[in-house]
């Protein structure tokens, strides 16, 4: 995929992209702390079956730039792949991939546009009903435990320190069997200083602060909650480390990948894209 560089309402963005102009539009949506080198292994099947691929960076992920209002929420990103798909001719033929917090950002897109998103496909986060009825267990609070730290104004520089490796030992503890290390290189490009590390933990501190609640998104998210209007596959790994796989239960229709993490188009690109082959020759 080649990267592309643009301005859009006077911010920088930036993805990775490839395929041919004319074909449906793939958009894949990257979580934290990741980037869209992620998806890479994926981008392939994916070009192989004909789609056209754009994988954005997130607001406040290298290159693309800090949002001037400093805000980094939900709501806003939402705003963003949305416009993002209206640029890129997104249309029923378009595919919305997200994983971790890209897939809470495809289901508030796919709630608040759904005739720019054909069929949406999630991974190891589910929409927000399901994380709740999780989320105040002892054992996903015990998982969960970064996003408190995340609150304190000494976060980023933690999170700075020995080359990232706070972020190293997050990947080790979400998937056990996959090394960090190359991923992690992308993901220290993507948060040169502090500006932009600010940025990617704008999303947890807005989370956590009433005062930056967004209704409209908080009510897309409870639509999406229920069922997306469009056809939808959610997959999780039964290993993964940042959300418990328990969490399948309050998912109808969820699959579960034996033997994979939090990061399972990294660890298992080709089951993943089973998967997706058979989703996408579903028709009903």
């Amino acid at each position: 995929m080649r990267p592309d560089t643009r301005t859009m309402h006077g911010r920088t963005t930036a993805h990775l992209g490839g395929g041919p102009s004319d074909a449906p539009l793939a958009l894949l949506l990257h979580g934290f702390p990741d980037t869209p080198h992620s998806w890479e292994p994926l981008a392939r099947g994916l070009l192989d079956a004909g789609f056209r691929v754009v994988a954005p960076w997130l607001r406040g992920y290298a290159p693309s730039s800090p949002a001037a209002d400093g805000d980094h929420g939900p709501s806003a990103h939402v705003g963003d792949i949305v416009a993002l798909a209206e640029t890129e001719g997104a249309d029923e033929r378009t595919l919305l991939i997200g994983h971790d917090i890209g897939a809470v950002i495809a289901y508030g897109a796919a709630a608040r546009r759904p005739d720019l998103f054909g069929r949406v496909v999630t991974l190891s986060v589910p929409p927000a009903p399901a994380l709740a009825a999780l989320a105040a267990t002892y054992g996903q609070l015990k998982r969960s435990w970064y996003t408190f730290v995340f609150q304190h104004p000494a976060a980023e520089d933690l999170i700075g320190l020995d080359g990232f490796a706070f972020l190293h030992g997050l990947w080790r503890d979400w998937s056990p069997g996959l090394d960090p290390s190359p991923h992690l290189e992308h993901v220290r490009a993507a948060l040169p200083d502090r500006a932009h590390l600010s940025a990617a933990l704008g999303w947890y501190r807005s989370v956590f602060d009433p005062h930056a609640a967004d209704r409209a998104l908080a009510a897309e998210q409870a639509a999406a909650g229920g069922r997306l209007p469009q056809p939808w596959l959610y997959l999780h790994g039964a290993d993964d480390g940042c959300v418990g796989a328990e969490v399948l239960r309050h998912v109808p229709g969820g699959v579960p990948l034996e033997g994979v993490g939090h990061f399972p188009h990294l660890e298992a690109p080709q089951q993943v894209m089973a998967h997706l082959r058979r989703f996408l020759d579903h028709r009903g």
